[in-house]
């Protein structure tokens, strides 16, 4: 994608998540931004963002979801994005990859294979992204969606 392409798609991501506030009433700001771990990625800042973001995240979810399909009707090659409200995903990863961190030293140090919870889809990328710089680890995405989650397990080299 061209970038004067890609700077028309940020303002219309943009524009259409500031429609969604002015409809919700919600004060507000999106600012776009490139991350190593999440892409083209669109915070969203807010006073109050539980409305927002919901329980687990599932209204963020939503919201991402549809934000998603009006941009892809009018930039169907346009790169992939996420969106974020007061770096809540962020924050989320962060803590996360901290955990499979600690996983790992334990997959390490007793050689034996730990089955985590089930598990986003997102969140298992998360783990599988961590963990790839560790050559003596192995992960793998096992079982089915909900029930779907990460193996983190010795490489047996």
């Amino acid at each position: 994608m061209a970038p004067a392409d890609l700077q028309e798609m940020e303002t219309n991501v943009c524009r259409e998540i500031e429609k969604f506030l002015e409809l919700t009433k919600i004060p507000g700001r999106v600012t776009p931004e490139e991350s190593m771990h999440f892409g083209l990625r669109f915070n969203i800042e807010v006073p109050d963002a539980r409305f927002l973001i919901g329980e687990h995240g599932a209204n963020l979810a939503s919201l991402e979801y549809l934000v998603k399909k009006i941009v892809q009707k009018k930039f169907p090659d346009g790169p992939n994005f996420s969106l974020d409200v007061n770096d809540y995903k962020l924050r989320h990863a962060e803590m996360l990859r901290d955990e499979v961190k600690m996983i790992a030293k334990k997959v390490r140090m007793y050689r034996k294979e730990i089955i985590l919870k089930p598990m986003s889809s997102y969140e298992r990328r998360i783990i599988h992204m961590s963990l790839a710089e560790y050559p003596d680890i192995i992960t793998e995405s096992v079982g089915e969606n909900p029930d779907r989650r990460v193996v983190i397990k010795p490489n047996p080299l």
